[in-house]
């Protein structure tokens, strides 16, 4: 008997809750049991009236299970339920907690996890962050979970994969369903790389709106840390950092300029008492020395040393994390415009300025 396949069936059936699921396998010990229940095995439970019974068993008799696990198993996706030994001990004891997930990839134990979320809007100061937090947490061993949504969440996964490390994506949406579909290269860096994504919800689910909330908990569920960097004062990062202090999970957040309105939620989760990352190789430290994680450093190799003249030097230092014009620069270097254009342009080469928009430029390292 292969036990996936009622697992599957138990798995498609959405005529019960997550919670009513629980108890059922609790009552019957599996799904296999529950598959061949009879009307009258299910009443006597108690956890089903006649009513549910009837449609449980009219669906059971119309899902042709045979056909519907033998075109699944020969695709690239895989599930794990509450049943399995590998199903992840992080979320056996949450709030709403999944039955099973549909995966491709491979997924990890979850011992060092920590999730990177925020605007999908972000700065470039928080784009170079979010990068830059996923790549030290990837080359220290750390597994990087986030929803791959544009902005912070796309950002920490490919900062965690372009060190060499493993990085979680949890969707909204079926995981066979690219969303958004700009993001469908990262999709395959993600699986490509050994990482994984993941979903509760059935195959060729839409990314309707009322998902991503309800994701959110699974993401918190897995990490042992939550960052949010750069986060509205409304947001579902901050749903996310609701979920983490629910499930006592500890937060971590960026600090943003007051008044930014990118900044509005992550100040005031640092006024509720979130921790605060002034320094990335401090935050690494510290969470490895608190929660005791010895993580593996991966050796990746490094970035040849950049080499700026004096008057490259001079010019990057006038540039910040927020877009600043080529006419401000120009005021405060005094050079003139043909010259300092050059310079700038030498910069983006390097990778060290980048425009984001007409004539504005950042810092990117």
């Amino acid at each position: 008997m292969d036990k996936h396949l009622y697992q599957y069936w138990f798995m498609r059936n959405e005529d019960i809750t997550y919670s009513k699921k629980h108890k059922l396998i609790d009552y019957f010990y599996d799904s296999y049991n529950i598959y061949f229940a009879t009307k009258k095995d299910l009443v006597d439970s108690g956890l089903v009236d006649n009513k549910t019974a009837d449609v449980f068993i009219n669906n059971r008799v119309k899902f042709d299970l045979s056909k519907e696990y033998e075109e699944f198993s020969h695709s690239p996706f895989s599930f794990v339920t509450m049943e399995d030994v590998t199903y992840p001990d992080k979320l056996r004891n949450i709030y709403d907690k999944p039955y099973g997930l549909y995966y491709v990839g491979k997924i990890p134990s979850f011992e060092r996890a920590i999730s990177i979320v925020g605007a999908r809007q972000c700065s470039a100061y928080g784009k170079r962050l979010a990068l830059q937090i996923g790549e030290k947490l990837g080359q220290n061993g750390y597994t990087v979970i986030s929803g791959m949504a544009r902005g912070i969440d796309a950002y920490g996964h490919k900062g965690c994969i372009d060190a060499g490390g493993k990085t979680i994506a949890v969707l909204g949406s079926g995981c066979d369903v690219i969303y958004p579909t700009a993001n469908r290269l990262l999709y395959e860096e993600i699986v490509s790389s050994g990482g994984a994504i993941i979903s509760e919800y059935q195959m060729g689910t839409s990314p309707v709106a009322m998902n991503f909330p309800r994701r959110n908990r699974i993401v918190s569920a897995l990490s042992d840390i939550v960052v949010v960097i750069e986060a509205r004062e409304k947001s579902g990062s901050l749903i996310t950092a609701d979920f983490a202090l629910e499930q006592g999970k500890d937060i971590f957040v960026t600090p943003g300029r007051i008044g930014d309105s990118l900044s509005a939620g992550t100040n005031k989760l640092i006024a509720q008492g979130a921790g605060i990352i002034y320094d990335t190789d401090q935050f690494i430290a510290d969470i490895t020395n608190f929660y005791g994680l010895n993580p593996k450093t991966i050796n990746t190799e490094k970035k040849p040393k950049i080499i700026l003249s004096e008057e490259q030097k001079r010019v990057y230092k006038l540039f910040d994390d927020y877009p600043k014009s080529i006419s401000t620069v120009i005021e405060e270097s005094g050079m003139d415009y043909l010259n300092l254009l050059s310079v700038v342009l030498s910069l983006e080469r390097l990778e060290l300025l980048s425009e984001v928009f007409k004539n504005n430029y950042v810092k990117t390292a």
